[in-house]
C-alpha cells in the first residue's frame, strides 16, 4: 500500500518543471514565427526581408528542447530550422537544399560561403551535406543558451522572457539572413536595378511589393539598389496592367512620386 502512495505521489512526466518551460519557450516561439510574417505590412516586406519564405512551425519532441520549423522555397525545394535548446550546447541549424547553393554570390564567393557567414560574419560552427541539403550548423554556450540560465528559467519568468527574444532573433535573422544571400544570387541574374541620387530607405517595401537585394554606392551621389519584385507582381506591362502588376515604367514613376528628391530611374536593360 505504501508503495503504491508514493507512486501516486511521484510527478507525471508533463509535470516536470523543465519540460513545461520548454514546451512553453517554444509556445511563445511559435507565436513570434507567426508574427514575424502575417503582423501587418510584415506580409509584404520589411527592410530585406520582403520574398523570403515563412517559417511554419512543425511538431516535435518539444519536451526535451527539440524545435522544427520548415518552409516550402522554389520548385518544390524545402528548408529548415533545427533548434536544439539543451542549455551549454544549444544548437541551431538551417538546412537549404543544394541546388539552390550553386554559383557565386554577388560579392564573389562561393554561396555556401556567403551562406555560412550571413548571420555575424562569422561562418557557422559546423557546415557539412546532410544528403541533398546543406547543414549551417551553430553551438551557443553563452547566457542565455547556458545550462545554467535554462535552470534559471524553470523558476524566473524574466529570465525565460529574456531566453525567448534571444532565441526567437536567432531564429529569425538566421533563416532570413540565409535566404537574403541565396535571394541576392537570383537578384543578380533577374533583379531590377534602381539608380538614386541618394540611398534608398527600407520603408519603400512597405508601400511596394519589392526585396531589397543589394545596395552600393558606386560613387559620391550615385548609389544601386538591386531589388526584386515579390510573389504576385509582374515585369510585364499590359495596355491595362492589373495592381499586382509592376513594370519598370510604372515602378519608376511610383518610386520617384515617393521620394522626388531621391532622383530615382530604373535601369530597364537589366542584363547591361
Amino acid at each position: 500500500m505504501d508503495e503504491d502512495v508514493q507512486l501516486m505521489a511521484r510527478p507525471m512526466p508533463g509535470a516536470n518543471p523543465m519540460a513545461s518551460m520548454l514546451q512553453s519557450v517554444f509556445a511563445d516561439l511559435d507565436s513570434r514565427i507567426e508574427e514575424r510574417w502575417t503582423a501587418g505590412n510584415l506580409s509584404h516586406g520589411f527592410w530585406r526581408t520582403g520574398g523570403i519564405p515563412a517559417l511554419t512551425p512543425v511538431d516535435t519532441l518539444r519536451e526535451y528542447g527539440f524545435w522544427q520549423g520548415k518552409a516550402v522555397l522554389e520548385k518544390g525545394l524545402s528548408g529548415q530550422v533545427s533548434v536544439a535548446l539543451i542549455g551549454g550546447h544549444t544548437r541551431i541549424g538551417v538546412f537549404l537544399p543544394n541546388r539552390l547553393l550553386e554559383g557565386m554570390s554577388t560579392w564573389g564567393e562561393s554561396l555556401t560561403d556567403a551562406v555560412a557567414r550571413a548571420h555575424d560574419g562569422l561562418p557557422a560552427s559546423i557546415i557539412r551535406r546532410v544528403g541533398g541539403d546543406t547543414l549551417f550548423d551553430r553551438i551557443f554556450t553563452e547566457a542565455p543558451f547556458s545550462a545554467e540560465w535554462l535552470l534559471r528559467c524553470a523558476a524566473d519568468g524574466n529570465a525565460k522572457d529574456i531566453l525567448v527574444n534571444h532565441l526567437a532573433w536567432r531564429v529569425i535573422d538566421l533563416w532570413e539572413s540565409a535566404l537574403r544571400v541565396v535571394m541576392s544570387q537570383q537578384s543578380h541574374d533577374l533583379g531590377i536595378i534602381l539608380h538614386s541620387a541618394k540611398p534608398l530607405p527600407p520603408i519603400i517595401t512597405e508601400s511596394l511589393p519589392l526585396t531589397i537585394q543589394d545596395v552600393y554606392e558606386v560613387q559620391p551621389g550615385h548609389w544601386v539598389t538591386i531589388v526584386t519584385l515579390t510573389a504576385g507582381s509582374r515585369l510585364s506591362q499590359p495596355a491595362v496592367p492589373a495592381r499586382e502588376e509592376l513594370g519598370p515604367s510604372a515602378l519608376e514613376a511610383q518610386l520617384q512620386m515617393m521620394l522626388p528628391d531621391h532622383g530615382i530611374t530604373v535601369q530597364k536593360d537589366t542584363s547591361a
